[in-house]
């Protein structure tokens, strides 16, 4: 049988038909069809962008037919906290579900009280930067990355679901991004993200050891400047409350260890996990910041502190894996293919252009180990 004419996206095409074969309850496997038919077409042909737009396709009409599909309250949360504010009320301290014992708080930082303020509907705003996100994957043109975002099934489902977890990812996404050719320009926009989601801090152990002081003290002013308003505005033990009230919302463990311990056999303590959980991932910051040498490292080792520290403990979710499913999928296609490209070019390949010209004004720090004050990393923010 002759070789496909490009086998990276055969592979890419392949993977991505697999995942649509699950299509959302209330699509007729439309997107499978898409995507069989693109395989197959690449088995003999180059479509290249032809395919790239295809995924980009299939991932807004399967996330269509997924709007609201999910179960999380966290919209709904959202868009009570932001009525509480604009009658002049304190969002954070309370909960948002008067049915329940004990109702859902509003744990998150102020940033997403102001991105989810124009819509009534948090969930709409969440399929748009899904939405974008794919976009961002095709126009870069990795195929890989972008049929797994594209027809992942789970990520489609948690597109809409309610959760808040695509604009974290999105804000990661950019924030890593540019701290590989301006480090501190970089660890602030994590901060940013820490300012809508605390957990965007999971990256700035591995930033510290990669760009110096300078890039953790500009995370970490970020991050206070972020949470400032809030703290000014409604204090910060109401803000303290919130993160409590949310913890003891949890009384079942779920996708965690803790459910994992469960199904063993094992009953475990909430408190005594709770406090595993934030030495595991302590432990991991100082394990895994310690083997950093590249760029990539910075992004692995905060994945690694991430993950540690959101599923080592009691009660987690599937949602939280979302904001790094968008980093995976941006860098995926490079990590696997090393050496090779695997881009897909458009006509006149503007991409590339782009790359270039960027490479040329904001070259892409150096690999290595950049532990100091005033080293290469933080010299270039």
């Amino acid at each position: 049988m002759p070789r496909p004419p490009n086998p990276w996206l055969t592979l890419s095409l392949f993977i991505g038909t697999l995942l649509a074969a699950t299509p959302p309850p209330r699509d007729g496997g439309l997107g499978f069809f898409v995507m069989a038919a693109l395989l197959a077409l690449s088995l003999r042909w180059d479509i290249g962008p032809l395919a790239l737009i295809g995924l980009f396709a299939v991932g807004l009409e399967l996330r269509y037919f997924s709007f609201g599909a999910g179960i999380s309250g966290v919209a709904d949360v959202t868009r009570g906290a932001i009525n509480v504010m604009l009658h002049g009320g304190n969002p954070y301290g309370i909960g948002y579900d008067p049915t329940r014992p004990l109702a859902e708080p509003f744990p998150y930082g102020p940033l997403a009280l102001l991105w989810y303020l124009p819509w009534k509907d948090p969930r709409v705003l969440e399929v748009m930067v899904s939405g974008v996100i794919t976009a961002l994957l095709m126009i870069r043109g990795r195929p890989l990355g972008l049929a797994i975002w594209a027809t992942s099934p789970m990520l489609v489902q948690l597109a809409s679901d309610g959760s808040n977890d695509n604009t974290a990812g999105l804000l990661l996404l950019v924030a890593l991004v540019v701290l590989e050719r301006m480090p501190r320009a970089g660890a602030a926009l994590i901060g940013v993200g820490a300012a809508f989601k605390i957990y965007a801090l999971a990256w700035l152990p591995p930033i510290f050891v990669w760009a110096g002081f300078e890039a953790l003290a500009a995370g970490i002013v970020a991050t206070i400047l972020g949470w400032l308003p809030a703290v000014v505005l409604w204090g910060a033990v109401p803000i303290l409350q919130s993160f409590q009230l949310s913890d003891a919302t949890h009384q079942v463990p779920y996708y965690s260890l803790g459910q994992a311990l469960q199904q063993l056999g094992v009953y475990p303590n909430k408190g005594v996990l709770n406090i595993f959980r934030l030495a595991a991932g302590g432990l991991s910051a100082i394990v895994a910041s310690a083997f950093v040498r590249s760029h990539a490292g910075v992004v692995i080792a905060g994945m690694l502190i991430y993950l540690v520290t959101l599923y080592a403990g009691f009660w987690s979710t599937a949602a939280y894996l979302t904001a790094i499913g968008a980093v995976i999928c941006w860098y995926l296609d490079v990590w696997l293919s090393g050496e090779r490209d695997t881009r897909v070019r458009w006509p006149g390949d503007p991409v590339g252009r782009l790359t270039a010209w960027v490479d040329h004004r904001w070259p892409r720090v150096e690999p290595g180990w950049i532990l100091s004050v005033g080293g290469p990393g933080g010299l270039r923010g």
